[in-house]
């Protein structure tokens, strides 16, 4: 997990940026840590604020831009993200953000979807059904797909000389009683995919419903029967210099 990877440590303050509902900004919490979780979305930050008071954690939260975060620069021993800053539209500007609220020393964490990988695959999937298919180099401006993010180069160019990297390939897995099942949580619950397929036409929602089926059962691993399907992403830990 990310937070473990970061080395998130008690008394530490940490900012989990595009921290949805609170995943690891909770694990951050449950290490001792003082968390702040920031998100586009305040829904899903109400939701991390229901969770950590269930569990008596101690976590703040705020609506922010990951390409404008509302913080002095030098604040965070820990910055991270999981699945979160990588969809922020200007990759530059992100990197140089991440950068500047984290002190000298200090940790960033990244999670990020690889291009090739199961997620990658189904992002790419529903942006060519919506007539949107993703380039693959970055757009001029400090743009690009987002799944740029799992590519150790592109972390690299985005960052440079500013910090010491390293990264691995990790594995996440989606478990569902079926393929159909999985992509049915998906559609119902995950917002962009919630949008995304409800702009579609019936004929394209049918599609791409069936092309997501088999990229779930492609990925997956189990042999009874079930679905446990392999999700690849990149992590990168980046120490500030």
């Amino acid at each position: 997990m990310l937070v473990r990877a970061v080395d998130v440590h008690p008394g530490q303050h940490v900012l989990d940026v595009g921290a949805g509902s609170g995943n690891a900004a909770l694990s951050a919490a449950r290490r001792g840590a003082s968390v702040i979780a920031t998100d586009l979305v305040a829904s899903s930050l109400e939701t991390a604020t229901r969770r950590a008071a269930s569990e008596g954690l101690d976590l703040q939260v705020e609506t922010a831009d990951a390409q404008d975060l509302p913080f002095d620069t030098d604040t965070f021993d820990v910055v991270m993200s999981t699945f979160g800053a990588m969809y922020a539209p200007n990759h530059a500007r992100t990197a140089d953000e991440l950068i500047r609220v984290c002190r000298p020393g200090g940790r960033i964490g990244l999670a990020s979807w690889t291009p090739g990988g199961l997620v990658g695959r189904l992002q790419g999937m529903m942006a060519k059904a919506m007539a949107q298919p993703p380039k693959a180099g970055p757009k001029p401006g400090g743009g690009g797909p987002p799944t740029l993010w799992g590519t150790e180069e592109h972390c690299r160019e985005l960052f440079g000389d500013r910090v010491k990297l390293t990264s691995a390939v990790r594995i996440h897995e989606y478990c569902a009683a079926t393929a159909e099942a999985q992509v049915q949580l998906l559609l119902d619950h995950l917002p962009p995919w919630h949008t995304a397929f409800k702009a579609l036409t019936p004929e394209k929602q049918e599609e791409i419903s069936a092309a997501a089926i088999a990229e779930f059962e492609r990925a997956n691993r189990a042999q009874d029967g079930t679905n446990v399907a392999e999700a690849e992403y990149l992590e990168v830990i980046a120490t500030v210099v």
